[in-house]
């Protein structure tokens, strides 16, 4: 009656794989309607747009700018270097050259013309950094916004933390002295341990590896949280992963689980069995 009846790891896994398959789906339809709003399309046009401007000034004019300043200019395809007297440099130091000799010189003037035509390289950053920012900020908090809809509204409408995957395979979130859970506990597993640690950290890892140059270190913190997670499901008694550590919950069959109201019940009840033991022992 007192026992903690867990379930077993493919009902779980099952259940699990449909939470994060409807998840997806959802942050998916989040991510749109937050980029309707926030006009995304039209940000990330303008950020080509801008790309595709200093891209058509460095293949037409560079290597001529560069071979008249005494710049060697290398281009591939895909890449390019610029260098000065054997040192790296760069193409903001070649056009700060070219502003500074107003394009006086005929070898020069055409491109130092098409230069100031350009949209300002300050601002091609800035709109980079814009639209890098508007699509972490729609992923984040579309999978936020997922996350409280499917992993603690619909728990709180379904009782004993179920969402709908647990729901389907019979599954429930019980403390461990199979004690009801408390909003505040689900809400903790929510925010805290799937949204915050086990989501959006890796995100973000993923996201700095992309575009913010971490390199070989964001992937190493990313295998090792995974790792982390998986060492703690299978080494902890009651297969508790970070989540559920944080918010001292275990997942139990619903089927035949014996879920106490509050700790005062448990207590009762516990009374009350001792009595019926002892009144069977003396008869």
């Amino acid at each position: 009656m007192f026992e903690l009846r867990k379930t077993g790891i493919v009902r779980r896994a099952s259940a699990s794989l449909l939470d994060v398959i409807l998840l997806v789906v959802l942050a998916t339809g989040f991510m749109f309607i937050l980029s309707l709003i926030c006009n995304y399309s039209d940000q990330e046009k303008l950020s080509n747009k801008y790309y595709n401007e200093w891209e058509g000034f460095r293949k037409t004019y560079v290597a001529e700018v560069a071979a008249y300043y005494g710049f060697d200019y290398k281009a591939t395809d895909s890449d390019y270097t610029i260098t000065k007297d054997g040192k790296k440099s760069s193409l903001d130091e070649l056009t700060g050259v070219l502003v500074d000799s107003k394009g006086e010189d005929a070898a020069t003037k055409t491109a130092y013309d098409a230069f100031k035509e350009l949209t300002p390289a300050e601002k091609v950053n800035w709109q980079y950094r814009y639209v890098y920012n508007l699509l972490f900020m729609m992923t984040s908090v579309g999978i936020l916004l997922s996350y409280i809809t499917l992993e603690f509204i619909l728990p709180i409408i379904f009782k004993n933390g179920q969402t709908v995957g647990k729901k389907v395979f019979g599954i429930c979130l019980v403390r461990p002295n199979c004690v009801k859970i408390t909003n505040i506990s689900l809400f903790a597993r929510t925010i805290l341990g799937k949204y915050a640690i086990e989501t959006m950290f890796p995100v973000l890892l993923v996201f700095l590896f992309i575009f913010g140059g971490l390199g070989i270190l964001a992937l190493i913190l990313l295998a090792a949280l995974a790792l982390l997670n998986i060492v703690l499901f299978f080494a902890t008694k009651n297969r508790t992963p970070i989540h559920d550590l944080i918010a001292c919950t275990v997942a139990a069959d619903m089927r035949t689980q014996m879920i106490f109201q509050t700790e005062d019940e448990l207590v009762e009840k516990k009374a009350i069995a001792h009595q019926e033991l002892v009144g069977q022992a003396k008869g």
